[in-house]
């Protein structure tokens, strides 16, 4: 491992935030902390890093990997269309762990929606994770930090016992709080369709569109 960078989590170094994004910017595959987990990230627009991500996670290829934005104009530009649903989502969830799959337009890589046209997206509430994401301008994969098929990472040292030398840059912003990770809705059918209970149990997340029906 090239580079272990220690954060404040809740006041990162603007100039630690920059050397980050620099180091993606070139290609570099990047453990930080999210809202859940420690993440994997990399640039979306760089093939050469994506393919090393999946490698480096051993992940098949056939399963999509999820990304985090910094706001909602940068949501707009990777995606065909908010629908209504998202937008209530988005209005009472985000920045949190929520992820909402979205139909994405041709600015994402086939390989990160797995050739299905769709793929999760969330604004993170974690300070680190937000100010990676803004600084570098563009959309960060947000998979967990650990090999396939095994428990995620709450901390840096775990992250580290899965990928050893293998990743370019870690930011070691402390110990995580346990967590049941994101959770994971479809809005680009006429039905919600929950893929995933998280954090946001199903009843939460369904109970505003039952209401309005009920109206």
């Amino acid at each position: 491992m090239s580079q272990l960078l220690k954060v404040d989590p809740e006041n990162p170094d603007p100039q630690l935030i920059e050397q980050v994004v620099e180091a993606i910017k070139k290609g570099a595959v990047c453990g930080y902390p999210t809202e859940t987990f420690y993440g994997l990230g990399v640039d979306v627009t760089n093939e050469q890093a994506i393919k090393r991500l999946f490698d480096i996670k051993r992940r098949d290829y056939g399963n999509p990997v999820a990304v985090i934005v910094s706001d909602r104009d940068m949501l707009a530009s990777i995606v065909n269309e908010i629908p209504e649903k998202a937008l209530v989502l988005m209005d009472l969830f985000w920045p949190g762990p929520l992820t909402i799959l979205f139909k994405t337009n041709q600015k994402i890589s086939n390989r990160l929606t797995t050739n299905t046209g769709k793929i999760g997206i969330r604004i993170s509430s974690h300070p680190v994770a937000a100010a990676i994401v803004k600084t570098l301008g563009r959309p960060l994969t947000t998979t967990s930090a650990n090999l396939a098929g095994f428990p995620p990472s709450l901390s840096a040292k775990h992250v580290k016992s899965y990928f050893s030398e293998k990743l370019d840059v870690l930011v070691d912003a402390g110990e995580l709080p346990p967590s049941q990770g994101s959770s994971v809705v479809d809005v680009t059918e006429e039905k919600l369709a929950l893929i995933r209970e998280g954090v946001i149990k199903s009843e939460v997340l369904f109970r505003q569109f039952e209401e309005e029906e009920m109206i």
